[in-house]
Order: structure tokens, then C-alpha cells, then sequence
């Protein structure tokens, strides 16, 4: 064993001494390393992938050498591409000087137009046209050569040109003139791939910051005198809305209402609710009026210490992955302060709370955005402002009506045709005569009969009164209101119980009206043009429910009394106003005695009755003097109305005893104040209960739901609809949107909860 480790020493020594005494012409000499072979050696030492490329030339080109214009034609491999705005040749390097430009189109590279890979199948994140297949080569060359317009397009494919024009406009235009002298034209083009390709969220996000960019240093003027321009939502405030803001507040110019909704709409942190985007006309156009009340002709920045810097993170690895960063020393960035953006917030959470009703509507009817039901759930502020609008003619047509009176009775057909969306008069109903009370009255007029505050629906051969009315005016009736109401439909019905209703009984239900101290003035402006529509239409008492059997005794005996009184307003009391008086106390179960008794005791002087052809005698009184005609007596009104208002419970009674079939006579229950105990009164056990649950959160899966329905032996989307139809009939609005998950209305939600 020693041997043989002294032999191995020996000829080691040998080798060694041989080597070094080597002739130095007869040593091979050491290749020089490429730019391709370094890449190489990269990969092998650093494990650095470059994929395959091409033998690069020793000499390195200049970009305007290789760069096609706009409007110029090449032809690579079969392919005719026209427009120009690409790098076509060889011997170009990356921008970072360490490899091929991903843009350039080589043209000794193979190319297979027999398979071209469409699909993008063998493209990489970050391609390049020397690296990517020849497959994909033939795709690209293809999309090139038919106008790159191709909306199914691989969207990598459009990345590979982005390439190119992003860095002739950053990295050439530094250098080149010819490159600087090209940017409005590349900016044109950025902006109509992104027409076509900004459906996609990361070439969008990439477009537009790269059009943000020109537009910041490309500019000639100030940028807040340009329109508001940014793409999609994303991390950051877009380059060119922080600049804009910074410029206004260097010059001291006011924030206009364009450029505040372009910060709020693009600000990253600012949550914009659904209506901001179903409803975005809309909402801008109310960001404006709502922005201009608050601030005039705009809100004034400050400048501050922070200086304004930017960070810009091309697409293209040409970059070497690089972020630059540019500072501007001359402008502060405003967007660090928080009260500007804060005010901002509240206004755009203002626009979306007025326009939720109308976006869920939407969501629902999309294809309904035209309709009466759709027009009149808008803000009052956007019907106003809309002068040069299809309701032009509606609010002319007001003014006309209202020249001599603020309260005018028209025909309901009438009002119909000057409406610039179709209503048909054969399913004219409930729900189209409740959208054209909330129409007229966001363009300060109320209409009566309006179902949200009674049980009329008017028909369209009727007439309608119409009367001015602040859009600040409640939307539903009180409790006082609704007891006003129903009490007055009885009054008017025994005054015109003998066909006409005498002058002294108008004056008798205007006298009545005015003695509801607890109304607000809207409120009694609405119960007089009620009256007024009352004592023209003369609704008869069809369907009244047996519900008046549940009303205290007490306030039975106030209702009887002031009928009476109001029947001997005009001096007497004929056999037919006897018959509906007697009719009415049968309804409030009183005995026809009492009825005789208030009725002598209503006068100050002998009741005289009329005899009537084959009528029903009336009640004996001493005769009528002649020269003296007589007076109703003067009752406590004030004791009687707080008699009928002492509980919200009578009001909700009276509110049902009016009730006509809608079957029959086409009207509907008088519309009580929105509650939650107004929709579950309407739903049986099971699904009283299934709403209980809904409301307890704000989102569902279907598949929760089902569970629940099915554990009340309920039928998941009958019981829905069901909740949603009463939520629109109380509230104005569905109680959930979606199918799958199911968004519920918070504000209804809250309502039921209360």
C-alpha cells in the first residue's frame, strides 16, 4: 500500500512539473465570452433563467435605428404589419444593458405560421419575442398584422407591444428627440388598447398609470384645466390626480366639482357603495350639485411640508424590475391631509344613501331604467336640475296648471300623457299611481288621491287634485294624518249622501280640516286638497271591513258626533243623509236612538227634515222657522281630535276601515307609517319568523336560506317574493337584492328590527 501512494505522489509531481513546462504557443487560446455565452454562464452559476435566445451581434444598435414610426409597414415572415410603433431588427439591448429587448421583433427567428399558438399556451409572465416559441411567435405576428384589435386576443400578446411603446416614451424619449416628438401619438395608441383590453385588471392598471405618466410630463398646461382622466380603481392614487390636486393648491385654485369627484372616485381608501357604480351618471351628476352647494365654486387646498413624490413600476422587464421614483420640489402632496378627503366622503356617502332606492330598483329592473316606477325613486335634486330633460314638458306643464292657483283639480289622463314614459290607462293601478305621487312630488307638487297616504287609487277617467308641495314634505302618513283622513272620507260621505254637498258643508270639511292642530302644514295642505278631491270624486264605503267593531266605545260616540253635526251643518237634515248616518252608526255599532238624540241635540234650532219621494221617513223635529236658519252647534273639535288621536292603534284601525277591494273597486289600504310591525302584519307565523332571521344578518348564501326556509316548512323564493312585494308597498323599495348571495336592505332591516 505504501507503494502504491508513493507512486501516485511521484505522478502527480511529474504532471505538474510537465504542465508548467509546456511551450506557451502550444496552449489553446481562451475564447472570448459573448454577451450570449455570459448569459449563460449566469444561468449556470447563479441559476438565473433567460430561456433560449439567439446569437446576439457584437454590435449594439441604437433604439431610433430599429424603432418603425407611426404609419410605416414591415413585413416578417408572410406577415404585412401596418401602423408602425415597434421595434423591428437586431442587435438591440434591454433598457438595464443586460439583455435583448423584449419588444423587438427579430426577423431571423423561426416562426410557425402552421400552428399558431392562440391561446398563449407557451407564454411566460414576463415574455419576450426572442425567448417565446415560434408557435407564439406566429400568434403575435398574426395579432400585428390584423390592426392589433382583436378583443380575444391573448392578453399577453398586447403586453408584448405595451412593451415596446412603453419604452420608447420612458427610456428613448430621454435621449431621443424623434422619440419625444412620437409620445402623443404612443398616447393615442395606449388609450385604444386600452378601449379594447381594459377588461383586464392588470393591462388596465398598467395602461393607465403609463397614460397618467404622459400626461404629467408631457403636458403643456396645468393638468386640474384638463378633464379628470384615470382608469380603473386600484392600490394607489393615479399619478395624475395627486399632481392635478398638488397644482391647484400651489396656484390657490379652488378644487372644482370634476376634480374633487375624480379624488374621490379614484381614492383607494374611500368605499364607494353599489350605487356609485350602477348609477354612475347619477351619481356624478349629484356629486356635482351637492359638491357646488356645499363649496361654492370649490374648495381651496393647502399646501403643506410633504413634498410630492411618485413611484412608477413599468410592465416590461426591459426595466430590469426597477421602480422610479420622481420628486417634485416645487408641489406639496395634498392628499396626505385628511379633512379634504373626509368632506368628500360624506358628500359621495350622501349621493349613494339618496340613490340606493333607485340603484336597487335597477338591480332588479335593469332593463327598466326608463320607467315611471325607476324615474321617480331619483333624488329630488336630479329631477329639478334636469331642465333641458324629457320632464321638461312635465314640470311646463305644472307651471301652466298652478298660474292662477296652487291647488288645481286636473284629469288623471290628462297628467298621464304629459309624462315622458309610457303608463298604460288599462293596468293603471296601485303601484303606477304610488310612482307618480313620488314623481310629482320631487318636483315640489302632491297629488291626491296618492296611495302612500290613503286607500284611494284614482282611475284615469277621474280627476286628480293636484297642489304645491315642499320636496322636504313627509313621504308617509302620520298617525294624526291617517286618522284625519279616514274620519273626513266618513264626513264627506254623509254630506253628499243626498247627491251634492251644499256650500255650508264645504265650508263645514274645510272647518273640520283646519281643527287638526297636531297636523304639520304639509299635512294640512294634503287633507285640504283630499277634501277637495273628496267632495268631487264621492267615494262610496264599499267593502268596509268589520274592523270599526274594534274601536273604544268612547271614540265610536266622537265619530257619531261630529257626522251629526256636520249633517245638520246647512240647517237641516234631509231622509238621505239620515240613511248614511244610519248606515255609519250600524258600522260603529251605536244605536240609531243615539243617533236621533245627537241629532236634536246638534241643533240650537229645530231640526227640519226633508220628506223624500219613496225615501225612509226621518225623524220627527218641530218645524223649521223661517227667518232664522240653523246653526250646527259649535263642539269642542279640539276635544274630539285629541279623542281620536289618543293611540297610534286607532289610527292603524281607522286606517283599515276604508279598505275597499281592490278586486272590485282597484283601490288599496291607506299606507301606514313604514314599521316593522306594518310588514310582519302581513306575513303568517312561518314566515313572519323566516324575516326575524333574514334581518339578523346583512349578507346570506342561498343555501343558508334554504336551510332556514326549510326548517319553517317554507318554499325559499315564494316566501321572498312575498317579503319583497310587501317591502315595496311599505317602504318604496325591495328588502333584498341578488340571488346567490342575498344582500339585505340595512335600512328596512332596521325599520322591521325597531
Amino acid at each position: 500500500m505504501k507503494y502504491i501512494i508513493f507512486a501516485l505522489i511521484v505522478w502527480f509531481v511529474w504532471w505538474l512539473f510537465s504542465k508548467r513546462s509546456r511551450p506557451q504557443g502550444s496552449q489553446k487560446q481562451r475564447p472570448s465570452l459573448s454577451r450570449g455565452s455570459a448569459a449563460t454562464s449566469l444561468q449556470h452559476e447563479y441559476g438565473v433563467h433567460v430561456g433560449q435566445t439567439a446569437p446576439r451581434q457584437a454590435e449594439i444598435v441604437s433604439p431610433d435605428t430599429v424603432w418603425v414610426p407611426e404609419g410605416q409597414t414591415i413585413e416578417v415572415n408572410g406577415y404585412a404589419i401596418s401602423g408602425g410603433l415597434m421595434y423591428f431588427g437586431r442587435g438591440l439591448e434591454n433598457v438595464s444593458g443586460w439583455g435583448t429587448e423584449p419588444a423587438l421583433i427579430d426577423p431571423s427567428l423561426s416562426v410557425r405560421k402552421a400552428d399558431p399558438d392562440y391561446e398563449g399556451r407557451n407564454m411566460s409572465y414576463w415574455p419576450s419575442y426572442s425567448e417565446i416559441s415560434p408557435a407564439s411567435r406566429a400568434a403575435y405576428l398574426e395579432w400585428l398584422s390584423t390592426g392589433r384589435k382583436n378583443p380575444q386576443a391573448y392578453i399577453g400578446y398586447v403586453f408584448l407591444y405595451f412593451y415596446g411603446l412603453e419604452r420608447r416614451v420612458l427610456a428613448d424619449a430621454k435621449r431621443s428627440p424623434a422619440a419625444l416628438a412620437e409620445s402623443p401619438a404612443i398616447l393615442s395608441e395606449v388609450r385604444r388598447l386600452l378601449a379594447i383590453y381594459g377588461h383586464n385588471g392588470s393591462f388596465n392598471g398598467y395602461a393607465s398609470r403609463l397614460i397618467d405618466v404622459l400626461r404629467v410630463f408631457h403636458s403643456k398646461d396645468r393638468l386640474y384645466r384638463l378633464p379628470p382622466s384615470f382608469g380603473a380603481r386600484s392600490y394607489e392614487l393615479p399619478l395624475g390626480v395627486k399632481v392635478a390636486l398638488a397644482q391647484m393648491a400651489a396656484d390657490r385654485v379652488p378644487l372644482s366639482a370634476d376634480w374633487a369627484l375624480a379624488w374621490v372616485e379614484s381614492d383607494p381608501f374611500t368605499n364607494l357603495r353599489t350605487p356609485a357604480q350602477r348609477c354612475r351618471k347619477e351619481f356624478a351628476e349629484l356629486f356635482h350639485l351637492k359638491y357646488t352647494e356645499k363649496f361654492g365654486e370649490g374648495h381651496i387646498l393647502r399646501q403643506n411640508k410633504t413634498k410630492l413624490k411618485v413611484d412608477y413600476r413599468p410592465a416590461s422587464a426591459s426595466f430590469g424590475g426597477r421602480q422610479n421614483q420622481v420628486l417634485f420640489d416645487d408641489l406639496s402632496d395634498v392628499t396626505v391631509l385628511k379633512e379634504p378627503i373626509n368632506e368628500l366622503r360624506t358628500i359621495a356617502q350622501a349621493c349613494t344613501d339618496e340613490l340606493d332606492a333607485y340603484s336597487r330598483y335597477l338591480g332588479r329592473n335593469a332593463s327598466a331604467k326608463c320607467s315611471v316606477e325607476a324615474i321617480a325613486l331619483l333624488p329630488a335634486a336630479l329631477l329639478k336640475n334636469n331642465n333641458g330633460n324629457e320632464l321638461q314638458a312635465v314640470s311646463e306643464y305644472l307651471n301652466r296648471c298652478f298660474n292662477c292657483s296652487d291647488m288645481v283639480r286636473v284629469g288623471l289622463t290628462e297628467l298621464l300623457q304629459q309624462l315622458p314614459m309610457s303608463v298604460s290607462q288599462a293596468t293603471f293601478g296601485k303601484r303606477e299611481a304610488t310612482s307618480i305621487g313620488q314623481l310629482l312630488s320631487k318636483l315640489g307638487v302632491g297629488m291626491e288621491p296618492d296611495p302612500r297616504f290613503g286607500s284611494f287609487v284614482p282611475k284615469p277617467e277621474q280627476d286628480v287634485v293636484l297642489f304645491k308641495m315642499p320636496t322636504s314634505a313627509p313621504s308617509f302618513p302620520s298617525p294624526e294624518y291617517a286618522t284625519a283622513a279616514v274620519v273626513l272620507h266618513l264626513a264627506s260621505t254623509v254630506a253628499g249622501s243626498d247627491g251634492a254637498i251644499s256650500d255650508e258643508e264645504k265650508d263645514r270639511l274645510e272647518a273640520y280640516v283646519n281643527i287638526w292642530t297636531k297636523l304639520s302644514p304639509e299635512e294640512i295642505r294634503r287633507l285640504k286638497a283630499h277634501a277637495e278631491w273628496l267632495v268631487s270624486a264621492f267615494p262610496a264605503m264599499n267593502g268596509i271591513k268589520r274592523r270599526i267593531e274594534m274601536l273604544p266605545a268612547e271614540q265610536k260616540e266622537s265619530i257619531g258626533r261630529f257626522l251629526v253635526d256636520l249633517a245638520q251643518s246647512d240647517g237641516y237634515v234631509n231622509p238621505t243623509e239620515v240613511k248614511a248616518l244610519t248606515r255609519i252608526y250600524e258600522l260603529l255599532g251605536l244605536d240609531a236612538q243615539t243617533l236621533y238624540h245627537e241629532a236634536h241635540r246638534a241643533a240650537t234650532e229645530p231640526v227640519t227634515v226633508q220628506a223624500g219621494d219613496g225615501l225612509e221617513p226621518g225623524f220627527a223635529v218641530p218645524a223649521r222657522p223661517v227667518s232664522q236658519p240653523g246653526k250646527g252647534l259649535t263642539l269642542d273639535m279640539a276635544s274630539i281630535e285629541a279623542k281620536l288621536s289618543e293611540t297610534v292603534a286607532v289610527s292603524a284601525l281607522l286606517n283599515n276601515i276604508f279598505s275597499e277591494q281592490e278586486a272590485e273597486l282597484g283601490q288599496a289600504p291607506l299606507v301606514q307609517e313604514p314599521s316593522g310591525a306594518t310588514i310582519l302584519a302581513g306575513l303568517d307565523t312561518e314566515a313572519s319568523a323566516f324575516l326575524r332571521v333574514l334581518i339578523t344578518k346583512s349578507i346570506w348564501t342561498r343555501d343558508e336560506l334554504e336551510e332556514v326556509a326549510a326548517g319553517l316548512n317554507l318554499m325559499l323564493d315564494g316566501t321572498l317574493d312575498t317579503i319583497n312585494d310587501i317591502s315595496f308597498e311599505i317602504f318604496g323599495g325591495p328588502f333584498f337584492e341578488g340571488d346567490d348571495p342575498i344582500e339585505i336592505n340595512s335600512d328596512i332591516a332596521k325599520e322591521i328590527a325597531a
